[in-house]
């Protein structure tokens, strides 16, 4: 992480571009898949620095998690996209305003309402659309770029409330 944080221009494209090649990848066999998990993993633990998960949050490889949440069949890969979608909301400290947070959150709870009976899937995909509520709220209050792309849809809330009262 302290490599990547230290990378500037060029280098910093480059890693950035294999790293979207690798997660856009189509290919269906089990190597393709185990290695869009190693490399999920890998980007779970250099983004709990924050140059590095602002850095990311910021490019690219946002639109593209989103994306991958949203048609990727493996739901390992799911599980994990959201994790590393959760800990950038957590380890940013800061977001530009073309972020689309909110097709992030939309997404997120439609997932969660398309498989509310999935007690192992609501406890995936709820943290890190807690971390997202918790981003927005926190540079909402602060003032900071409160944007079209922030606004919450209002099934979130229903879904939330939902998942609540029903556990």
């Amino acid at each position: 992480a302290e490599k990547l944080s230290s990378m500037k221009g060029v280098d910093w494209d480059d890693f950035l571009q294999r790293v979207c090649l690798l997660l856009d990848s189509t290919e269906k066999s089990t190597g393709a898949a185990r290695s869009k998990l190693n490399l999920l993993y890998y980007l779970c633990t250099v983004v709990i620095h924050k140059e590095v998960a602002s850095r990311l949050i910021s490019s690219q490889l946002f639109p593209i998690l989103i994306q991958q949440l949203r048609v990727a069949a493996n739901w390992d890969i799911r599980a994990k996209v959201a994790r590393v979608i959760g800990l950038l909301a957590l380890h940013t400290s800061e977001i530009g305003e073309n972020v689309p947070v909110s097709e992030a959150i939309a997404l997120l709870t439609e997932l969660i309402r398309e498989n509310f009976r999935n007690s192992k899937l609501k406890q995936c995909l709820l943290p890190s659309l807690g971390e997202l509520l918790y981003l927005i709220a926190n540079k909402e209050e602060k003032k900071e770029n409160p944007g079209v792309c922030w606004a919450v849809p209002s099934a979130t809330y229903t879904v939330l409330m939902r998942c609540l009262r029903e556990g």
